[in-house]
């Protein structure tokens, strides 16, 4: 009971040196509209209150002129600050405080997003209260388990402002940014964009930018973004008009320098980070999102770019969109940037509010650094639970070291439990005294007819055939490097050599002869299976994070990308092969016909087809690259042995095996074009064809390849309802 009282006296005491610092501070915090003075808890004694104020005051002072010698952005404001306000879409007013210099800066960059020709953007206010999240924890002795991610989480951002979720790794902020975009559905609590819940018509108004964000790495920047505008602009502007979009983008973000740069990846040079996250950035933007949600979008980056990242956001945010992002560790200069800060430890809030007066709430509670230190590593020291190097409240000390049994007795310290629980107990007893309605009061902003309305004219950013082909062109650019790469050329090319000297000028007029050539055609068969089939298997489990994300947004068809990857490919799987059979049918001593050369090339190119379809459907089956080339490598050995080379005669309970193998039927057809009789002869002399395999007709019935067809269309349906089954990154 004395604790709670005494944190509702430390409550008030920070309210109250608000004033004493607006007042008294010779660095002249100019109290910005908005800011509410609490008063009551007569309760609390006057000399507390006055000492608290004194000590804020004197706290503040000394702690701006260390860092002023750094930049003077750790605590309050300079004396040449200005007291500025940024006009809603809506007609109402935020405050923002800046310098004299940055303020003109950053007004004349958020002019310009004004200016870029995009449709007024519906405004958006963004309210969370008591959000709780669990997730179910299986264990192997005990019974399952809910563990709790967030805890009650309460907020609000408005058009204009830039919220920041901070705190240490695992405390819960890319969960709440997922919550908030509508990817995971939450398990109690409330979440409103203008008073109203999530649905589908808001999928178009939230952009989502992710940590470890993915890109065609051999697509250049400008063909990235101009694909996705294509895809995923409204139907209503033409393709000209989106394609100025995307240069207009490119433009605003300086991306000009690198706009002919190809991405890049893990094992491709490419752009550098900052250009990359900015790639990113452009990506949601294109659509002129109304919340831009970002998670850590700094990560990895010098203080420098990070800097001119956050400052690309508030100007973003400046234009009338809402923008809330994680922060991991942000520089002083980075942290002043943001108008509002959640801060999380554990799961749980211990503040919110705006993010200049984060300090000012903790050095009330009597906790405060007592050594110069960065604002934004003060703070997640605390939501770590770290009270080194900074003051201990006096009523924590109360608590706690009278009885040490909750002590860290080896280095004499607070336990990080211990300061976690008074730092959230702290801010209940704050959500209580202001009351959270207040906390949390939204703006008024009448916009349920706009985000209705657009909820079937957004359905689908290009008709079903230009996704078609879009996707065929962004294809044919993305996957060149692959049918073209050193490796694979080195390797079809040394494998058709090899073969052409080793059945070099070989004779079919014997029967030694006409078994070898029966091997040649054999192992084509095999090979032409074997070498697609491995392939094709990666291309899924590779592409998936790409294509969940596109699928989640809405930007194409599922069939239209299915069909589109298959056409670009035949291209592409037409060219090796063809260069193969010419080594290997001027080497070998092949039958010299252009009608045998043609139908050769041709079954080859069916087997090819086949067997990539195959690999494309073990692919999306298992989405794992192990799994998936175990059961391909079983699958090519039992077609190997089954087609009809090493055993003519097979039992009768597994002689189904040969009529699914794809190798048997390329194997059939080839032998049939070389060594087949021809059907006007049989009809005239009334003879059955004669082979020269013992136990083997080859007259022709066309049953091969129509198997052959079968299985291509089949395989390639199974691979649609896998692709159709695989988890998306959305709410349904």
């Amino acid at each position: 009971m004395e604790g709670k009282q005494y944190s509702e006296c430390q409550i008030q005491n920070f309210e109250d040196s608000k004033v004493a610092v607006t007042e008294k501070d010779p660095i002249m915090r100019i109290k910005q509209p908005g800011d509410e003075i609490q008063e009551g808890m007569h309760g609390c004694e006057e000399k507390t209150t006055s000492d608290t104020k004194s000590w804020s005051t004197g706290f503040l002072m000394n702690m701006e002129s260390t860092v002023a010698e750094i930049d003077c952005v750790s605590i309050g404001v300079s004396s040449n600050d200005i007291d500025l306000s940024v006009l809603h879409p809506d007609g109402s007013s935020l405050p923002i405080m800046a310098s004299l210099s940055e303020a003109d800066d950053e007004e004349s960059e958020s002019h310009t997003w004004k200016k870029l020709g995009f449709e007024p953007t519906l405004p958006i206010c963004l309210k969370f209260e008591d959000v709780t999240y669990k997730v179910t924890v299986k264990g192997e002795k005990t019974p399952d388990a809910n563990k709790y991610i967030l805890h009650g989480i309460t907020g609000l951002v408005h058009p204009g402002e830039v919220l920041a979720l901070m705190g240490p790794s695992g405390g819960g902020k890319t969960t709440l940014l997922n919550l908030l975009s509508g990817r995971i559905k939450l398990d109690s609590g409330t979440i409103t964009y203008n008073n109203q819940p999530y649905s589908k018509s808001l999928k178009w108004r939230i952009g989502f930018v992710l940590q470890d964000d993915v890109a065609f790495p051999h697509l250049t920047v400008k063909e990235t973004l101009t694909y996705a505008a294509l895809l995923r602009l409204p139907n209503t502007l033409t393709m000209q008009q989106k394609k100025e979009r995307a240069t207009c983008v490119i433009s605003e973000l300086g991306l000009e320098r690198c706009q002919n740069t190809v991405v890049g990846g893990t094992f491709l040079r490419g752009i550098s980070g900052g250009e990359r996250k900015r790639v990113c950035i452009a990506n949601e933007i294109l659509l002129n999102p109304s919340l831009l949600l970002l998670d850590e979008p700094t990560s990895g980056l010098d203080s420098t770019t990070a800097l001119q990242i956050v400052k690309m956001l508030r100007n973003i945010a400046r234009s009338g969109k809402t923008v809330v992002t994680t922060i991991h560790q942000p520089s002083s200069r980075l942290f002043s940037k943001f108008d509002k800060l959640i801060l999380l430890g554990k799961g749980s809030s211990l503040y919110f509010g705006k993010a200049s007066d984060a300090m000012l709430y903790f050095s009330s509670m009597g906790c405060s650094p007592l050594i110069a230190m960065n604002p934004a590593e003060f703070l997640t020291d605390l939501a770590n639970g770290n009270i080194k190097d900074k003051s201990v409240p006096s009523d924590l000390e109360d608590k706690f070291f009278p009885r040490n049994n909750s002590l860290d007795m080896k280095h004499g310290e607070l336990s990080q439990v211990d300061v976690h629980e008074y730092l959230v107990e702290a801010y209940a007893v704050k959500e209580a005294k202001l009351g959270k309605t207040k906390l949390i009061k939204p703006l008024l902003i009448d916009a349920e007819p706009r985000m209705k309305a657009r909820s079937s004219t957004m359905e689908w950013g290009a008709t079903w055939w230009d996704q078609l082909s879009i996707l065929f062109r962004r294809g044919l650019k993305e996957r060149r490097h692959e049918y073209f790469s050193c490796i694979r050329i080195t390797q079809v090319f040394s494998t058709a050599i090899v073969m052409g000297l080793l059945w070099w000028r070989s004779d079919a007029s014997s029967p030694k002869g006409l078994q070898d050539q029966a091997g040649l055609l054999f192992f084509i068969s095999v090979f032409w299976a074997f070498f697609p089939m491995f392939t094709a298997i990666f291309t899924f489990p590779q592409e998936r994070v790409m294509l969940a994300k596109e699928r989640s947004v809405g930007m194409y068809r599922l069939s239209a990308y299915l069909l589109a990857r298959m056409i670009s490919d035949l291209p592409l799987d037409l060219i090796l092969p063809l260069v193969f059979l010419v080594i290997v049918y001027l080497m070998a001593g092949l039958k010299s016909t252009f009608t045998a050369f043609s139908l050769t090339m041709l079954t080859v190119f069916l087997s090819v087809v086949a067997a990539q379809g195959l690999g494309l459907t073990i692919g999306a089956a298992f989405m794992d690259v192990k799994k998936a080339s175990t059961l391909a490598s079983v699958i090519i050995m039992t077609s190997m042995l089954s087609g009809g080379f090493f055993i003519q005669k097979v039992p009768v309970f597994m002689s189904w095996v040969r009529y699914i193998s794809f190798t048997y039927h390329t194997y059939r057809l080839l032998l049939k074009i070389h060594y087949g009789c021809s059907t006007s002869l049989d009809a005239e002399s009334g003879s059955s064809c004669k082979s020269p395999f013992k136990g083997l007709r080859l007259d022709w019935d066309g049953m091969e390849v129509g198997t052959m067809v079968a299985m291509t269309v089949g395989y390639q349906i199974l691979a649609y309802a896998f692709l159709r089954r695989m988890k998306l990154m959305t709410i349904n």
